[in-house]
């Protein structure tokens, strides 16, 4: 186990984790779906609730505490597995039930236990102990931080589920349609591939919502001549695809959409090719902003030299989010700003969710993009430092244009990357397959 190298080799000590439990809405009777825990699930492959596991650090084992279901919960449920079907299956070197934990514990009496929530370890307190969450939390985060090969295969097989939905979601687009219309397209895709969950709650928007960089409303209709921006993922077998796609509703870009997705499309591929071991993320993040503005002053949106451009942090005006984040058990997989590292200071760049230099194994999003959001831009338009950077009659027109992102999903190699996703982006395969289906 990946985990144990991270610790003192016979240290006194165990790591203690919790597995989730069901929740519930509010004070009612009504289950969300489960999900387990991630890092539950990292160590285990356990994928219910109630569940328990130990890692003793002296002795290298593993302790699987499972629930004794009620008959009541089988009557529910219908699941009631007892403690030899887990001995079979997750393969820890001990079984025992959840009711034995605190007996357990009396027993062992470790000098100290690792956990991710200190405050809500279920240990016994009938003993001295040391509690360190914190060091757990690090050892977990390096484990997840590089993916085994099983867990890219899974990636892959996410990723390739996702990319179908997405495609199905690009062929039904029609003006007239709700937002949440084409939610329920993508959903329906995932299902039949078997993801009953999504990876986050997607983002559905058309027209000047696709500017609103975290909208979930998708309650708007879709209007000839505009963009759909749709940035949605399934859950694979616990591990989670991240894309995002915009494309016209009519399936024929104008002029003015057309350059600026071209703009976005050189900064996304660039990046993608120079996503390389030792390339610094933050090093992506700015070449792509360059890669932004150069699309943009060729549409003279923006006019002067780039580098004067970028030392006054115009690409900020129109890519404020990150270039990408790790991805994995978890949308916003960990990791992103190891021990020591800051965010930089910079309009921009300032929100940039992760900030390391790439090594073989980590997974993680490209998603430039380019926005026109009248909360940065209407006062850029008046900064005298600003403004003489502005194409202002130009940009006063687009202040409705909404936003234009796209998004692949790629694993670090020992040479290079490897592209996780499937969707069409070129405009012209995107212009054919809306328009096949018309």
């Amino acid at each position: 186990m990946k985990l144990l190298r991270l610790f003192h080799p016979g240290e006194d000590a165990i790591v203690y984790i919790r597995g989730a439990k069901v929740q519930n809405r509010h004070d009612t009777d009504f289950e969300y779906p489960f999900r387990q825990e991630s890092n539950f699930w990292y160590l285990t492959g356990i994928n219910e609730p109630d569940f328990h596991f130990v890692l003793d650090l002296h002795e290298g084992s593993g302790h699987l505490f499972v629930p004794r279901r009620s008959v009541q919960y089988a009557v529910w449920h219908g699941i009631v597995r007892d403690a030899d079907f887990y001995a079979d299956t997750a393969n820890p070197d001990a079984v025992h039930y959840d009711s034995d934990l605190e007996d357990y514990m009396k027993a062992r009496k470790p000098s100290v236990v690792y956990t991710l929530n200190a405050d809500q370890a279920a240990l016994p307190n009938s003993y001295s102990l040391k509690v360190i969450d914190e060091s757990l939390k690090d050892a977990l985060t390096d484990c997840r931080l590089i993916k085994m090969d099983d867990e890219l295969e899974k990636m892959r097989k996410a990723g390739l589920a996702t990319s179908v939905a997405h495609v199905e979601a690009m062929k039904v687009v029609r003006p007239g349609m709700m937002e949440y219309e084409l939610k329920a397209v993508f959903e329906y895709h995932c299902v039949r591939q078997g993801m009953q969950l999504q990876a986050y709650n997607g983002i559905y928007a058309s027209g000047k919502n696709s500017a609103i960089l975290h909208y979930v409303e998708n309650t708007r209709q879709l209007h000839l001549g505009e963009l759909f921006l749709i940035d949605a993922g399934g859950d694979m077998d616990g591990y989670m695809h991240d894309i995002t796609r915009t494309y016209p509703v009519n399936g024929t870009f104008t002029t003015l959409q057309a350059g600026v997705y071209d703009a976005v499309l050189a900064a996304h591929n660039n990046s993608i090719d120079r996503a390389k071991p030792g390339v610094k993320m933050e090093d992506l993040h700015l070449d792509a902003a360059r890669d932004i503005l150069s699309g943009l002053r060729e549409m003279d949106v923006v006019r002067g030299d780039i580098d004067s451009m970028m030392e006054h942090n115009v690409f900020a005006l129109f890519f404020p989010h990150g270039l990408g984040h790790f991805l994995g058990m978890d949308t916003h997989d960990p990791g992103g700003y190891p021990k020591g590292v800051d965010r930089i200071q910079r309009p921009g760049i300032q929100y940039l969710r992760a900030r390391r230099t790439l090594e073989p194994g980590m997974v993680l999003t490209i998603e430039p993009g380019c926005y026109f959001i009248p909360a940065l831009l209407n006062p850029a338009m008046e900064d005298p430092a600003l403004k003489p950077y502005l194409n202002v009659s130009l940009l006063g027109n687009m202040l409705d244009f909404g936003g234009i992102r796209i998004e692949d999903d790629i694993a670090i190699t020992e040479t290079g990357n490897e592209n996780l996703t499937s969707v069409p982006k070129e405009r012209s395969e995107i212009e054919a397959i809306i328009q096949s289906t018309k």
